[in-house]
């Protein structure tokens, strides 16, 4: 039997408490992509609701807003990543390049 490593990986605070995993990732990759948080949430087949709850919660943790929100109208809405949530989108990416590396490294050794 051949094992393979995996992993998950996800941000907590001094309090070992959640902060950022992938979900919440994903959710910003989409609001970065599409502009709002709605088509974000309906691309990711989650409510609205629940979207906008991930990143408050995410937002109260760290102390720091990740997204700019903008209200509909006519105008419409929108939202985009502030300065920090590119930040934060960007160091979780580069974790997980280089986790991904290691993980094929492992494997192409063990072949």
């Amino acid at each position: 039997m051949r094992i393979r490593p995996r992993f998950k990986l996800w941000f907590v605070g001094e309090d070992g408490e959640l902060v950022f995993g992938l979900g919440t990732m994903r959710l910003l990759v989409e609001i970065e992509r599409l502009g709002s948080v709605s088509a974000a949430a309906r691309e990711l087949r989650m409510s609205y609701r629940y979207a906008l709850e991930r990143i408050t919660v995410v937002e109260k943790r760290l102390g720091r807003s990740l997204v700019e929100r903008t209200r509909g109208g006519k105008e419409g809405g929108g939202a985009k990543l502030t300065a920090f949530g590119y930040e934060l989108l960007e160091d979780y990416r580069g974790m997980e390049g280089s986790l991904n590396q290691l993980t094929k490294w492992y494997i192409d050794l063990s072949d």
